[in-house]
C-alpha cells in the first residue's frame, strides 16, 4: 500500500479519488488513510510461520493439557494418503478415543485420489 503525499489530499483534509475504481471503498480523510496504512502494516508484521521457540511452547502447553485429562496424542503419517494422522488415546487402556481424519475419511480420499471409479460405500444392500 502506498503512502499519500501532500499532493494527493485536498484542503479540508479530503483525499483526491482515484478515476480508476470508484467502486473500490476508499479513505475520505488523512486520518482514515493512516489508519488504513496502520492496519496494513500492521498484517504485513504478522510471521508468515510460528517460530521454533513457539512451536515448542505449544507443544508444552498441549502435553500438559493431555495428561491433565489422563490422555495422549500419538502423530502418524498414512502411507496410503501421505496425511498426517493424529490419535488420541486413553493413558491408561491404551483405547483410541478419537482419531483426526477418521478411518473411514482416510480410506474415502484414498478411493477418490487412486482410482478412476471411485468406490464411496464398501456395503452391499
Amino acid at each position: 500500500m502506498s503512502r499519500l503525499d501532500a499532493s494527493q489530499v485536498e484542503a479540508g483534509g479530503e483525499i483526491a479519488r482515484s478515476p480508476r475504481s470508484p467502486s473500490f471503498p476508499q479513505p475520505t480523510t488523512a486520518a482514515e488513510a493512516t489508519r488504513v496504512d496502520e492496519r496494513a502494516t500492521a498484517v504485513s508484521n504478522v510471521p508468515a510461520e510460528p517460530s521454533v521457540d513457539d512451536l515448542k511452547r505449544a507443544a508444552q502447553q498441549l502435553e500438559t493439557f493431555m495428561q491433565s485429562m489422563n490422555r495422549y496424542l500419538e502423530f502418524r503419517i498414512d502411507q496410503d494418503s501421505g496425511r498426517t494422522v493424529v490419535t488420541v488415546k486413553d493413558k491408561t487402556t491404551g483405547e483410541t478415543v478419537r482419531q483426526i481424519p477418521s478411518e473411514e475419511i482416510l480410506r474415502l480420499a484414498q478411493n477418490l485420489g487412486g482410482q478412476s471409479r471411485a468406490v464411496l460405500v464398501d456395503q452391499t444392500v
